[in-house]
């Protein structure tokens, strides 16, 4: 089936030109998107807790998949200018700091008044039944909460390897201490001693412990007590009933505005006192069933959720290193990172679920790899060849781990490898398995592409493969040679949205081929 390797083939291509709809206003409901329509849905804007707030992101919920065509044909979505007043994935000034801390860039500061994620991030994937989120009590030792990136050795012990799977919790106290501790300065004056403050998360799990400090530059570095602030706000909005939720998230008496309020008055008893009342709390919760109950329901993570704790482990893990990153030696198909609302929006259109093995050939630090893990709980691997990049791709893994065991949620598998993705015999094995592999293959040339191709023949039928350049269309410098191999596949474009890589604020094309034949 497979043409002469020597001989250029041409792949043919359509344009299909996608008719703009009129917004929806409060007399025009919203419109059910096409199967080529990718435009972000906008979210209502709701006040106070949803009465389903594991509400699934409407375009995952009206949008049915699009039978595999019989030739190759890419479809163009028309780009759109962004107005102030388009919704956008998240606010501004959230987006900005994720992009920021990411590239180990000064950051800018939240609103003073805010203080849990927007809320329209309470969207989530469509609802997976045969998933079970919470951390199952018969599951303590960490048997189900993921497999460890790292190879142990033969002979291993059984407890050697459950505390592998646990993974190694980094206390936000680490993050303010030692080497670190000349940029912070007290949050409280007067005191004797700094105090140490413990925050108590939605798991039989022990307290996380912080120290009241602050940051001597607001706009840079990791602030504990925003850290806190933040968890509490997603906890109370995802783990608690709606009516104690909306008391507990009251801008006048809320905890948050509490504990705020107690900064302000430079009285740590009252911090102390408030953080103690929540802890005991959530405690109770735990003890009378309330939070098993809830999470029992929930058959997907809101994306503030996944965000903040993906957050959590990255500040702890990756961005103390981040200017090491940017001067690391051999770097030459090595192209940023995508944020983590346009990898809810892969996973969304890719449709993929903890019964799938996703696979990311060029994982970095491992971000993506581990939001399949966190997110969907999918078979997630990765493959990075920069030693340093790998390094901290599995000290992230260790980290999340043990981060998602705080939040009472278990992961997918997760195999974080080091090495070439085209010489790796491991990798070829998982790709025969794979229903989605992501590849950003923004700067990669001409060879590296058809290489790539090359191993996509061996993928199952129905595989996607989401990449950053098309495998249908010619690069910038002309049309490849394919040798028929892209006629295999049905290729899809799609815009991300702005915000959404760490190299760009504008808009960026991504392309979805789907193994057809």
């Amino acid at each position: 089936m497979f043409l002469n390797p020597s001989k250029p083939v041409k792949i043919k291509q359509k344009t299909v030109t996608i008719k703009k709809t009129a917004p929806a206003t409060a007399n025009n409901s919203p419109r059910t998107p096409s199967a080529s329509h990718t435009r972000p849905i906008p979210n209502r804007t709701l006040s106070g807790p949803p009465a389903n707030r594991y509400q699934v992101t409407p375009s995952a919920q009206s949008k049915p998949r699009e039978p595999a065509r019989r030739s190759l044909a890419v479809s163009h979505v028309q780009k759109r200018k962004v107005s102030p007043s388009t919704p956008q994935w998240a606010s501004s000034d959230d987006e900005s700091e994720e992009e920021d801390d990411r590239l180990g860039k000064r950051r800018k500061t939240r609103p003073a008044s805010s203080s849990s994620e927007p809320m329209n991030l309470n969207r989530t994937l469509e609802p997976d039944l045969g998933r079970r989120i919470r951390i199952q009590e018969a599951a303590t030792n960490g048997a189900t909460n993921g497999a460890s990136d790292e190879k142990l050795e033969n002979g291993a012990s059984t407890e050697k390897k459950a505390a592998a799977r646990r993974g190694s919790l980094m206390h936000g106290l680490s993050m303010s201490r030692g080497n670190e501790a000349k940029n912070y300065k007290a949050a409280f004056t007067g005191c004797d001693q700094t105090p140490i403050l413990q925050l108590q998360y939605p798991s039989p799990s022990r307290p996380e412990k912080f120290e009241a400090v602050n940051p001597l530059d607001a706009q840079e570095g990791y602030s504990p007590l925003e850290d806190i602030y933040f968890c509490i706000e997603e906890i109370i909005q995802h783990y608690l009933p709606p009516d104690l939720a909306s008391e507990l998230s009251s801008d006048t008496e809320g905890t948050v505005r509490l504990l705020k309020r107690a900064v302000s008055k430079n009285s740590p008893s009252d911090f102390q006192a408030e953080l103690s009342k929540f802890n005991t709390l959530i405690k109770g919760r735990l003890a009378d069933g309330t939070i098993p109950r809830i999470m029992d329901s929930m058959h997907a993570i809101p994306l503030s959720l996944v965000k903040r704790i993906t957050a959590q482990s990255y500040n702890r893990i990756v961005s103390p290193h981040a200017h090491r990153l940017r001067k690391v030696k051999g770097k030459e198909t090595t192209y940023g990172e995508l944020l983590t609302p346009f990898v809810h929006k892969i996973f969304q259109q890719t449709g993929l679920s903890s019964s799938h093995v996703f696979v990311d050939l060029g994982s970095g630090v491992g971000n993506v790899v581990l939001q399949a893990a966190l997110q969907t709980g999918a078979e997630s691997w990765g493959i990075e060849k920069m030693h340093l990049a790998a390094s901290l791709g599995s000290k992230q893994a260790s980290e999340l781990q043990a981060r998602a065991r705080l939040w009472n949620i278990s992961l997918g598998a997760i195999h974080l490898l080091a090495g070439d993705f085209l010489e790796t015999p491991e990798i070829d094995e998982v790709l025969r398995r794979a229903d989605v592999v992501l590849v950003n293959n923004k700067v990669f040339g001409e060879k590296l592409n058809n290489d790539l191709l090359q191993k996509f023949l061996d993928l199952k039928d129905g595989c996607r493969v989401v990449s950053l350049e098309s495998f249908g269309g010619g690069a910038k410098q002309g049309v490849r040679h394919e040798q028929a191999i892209a006629g295999l596949f049905d290729e899809e474009r799609f815009d991300s949205g702005t915000t959404s890589v760490s190299w760009a604020g504008e808009s960026v094309e991504w392309f979805v081929a789907t193994k057809a034949r």
